[in-house]
C-alpha cells in the first residue's frame, strides 16, 4: 500500500483483498475513523490511512478509492434521517446502522 494513500471522503473503496466497501466517518472523537456501512459481510473500522483499524496491516486493508456512495446507500441514509425525525417521541436509535435496521422491519398499519 502506497505510503500516500488517505481515506478523505465518504464512498466505495476496494480491500486489499478485492471487496469493494462503502465507508462514512464515523464521527467520533476520533476523525480518521471511518466504518464500513455497507459491502461485506464483517463490518470494520479504517485509519486515514487505510489500514484496518483492529488487526493493522492486512488482507482488509483498503487500498484503492472506487467511486462515491451509490444511490441506494444515500436514499437509505436519507430515509432513515427523515424516519428519525418523523417519530421524535420514540427513543433515539444509538447507530445509524440501527436506524437503517429499524426501517428494514415491517411497520404496524
Amino acid at each position: 500500500m502506497s505510503m500516500e494513500f488517505r481515506i478523505d471522503k465518504p464512498g466505495v473503496y476496494r480491500r486489499r483483498d478485492g471487496v469493494e466497501v462503502c465507508l462514512w466517518p464515523s464521527g467520533s472523537n476520533a476523525p480518521w475513523l471511518w466504518v464500513q456501512i455497507a459491502g461485506s459481510e464483517s463490518s470494520g473500522a479504517y485509519q486515514v490511512d487505510g489500514r484496518f483499524w483492529w488487526e493493522g496491516e492486512s488482507s482488509v486493508d483498503i487500498v484503492d478509492y472506487i467511486g462515491p456512495l451509490p444511490a441506494e446507500i444515500l436514499q437509505r441514509m436519507a430515509d432513515a434521517l427523515d424516519a428519525a425525525e418523523y417519530q421524535p417521541q420514540q427513543a433515539a436509535l444509538a447507530t445509524f446502522g440501527e436506524a437503517i435496521s429499524a426501517l428494514t422491519q415491517e411497520q404496524p398499519q
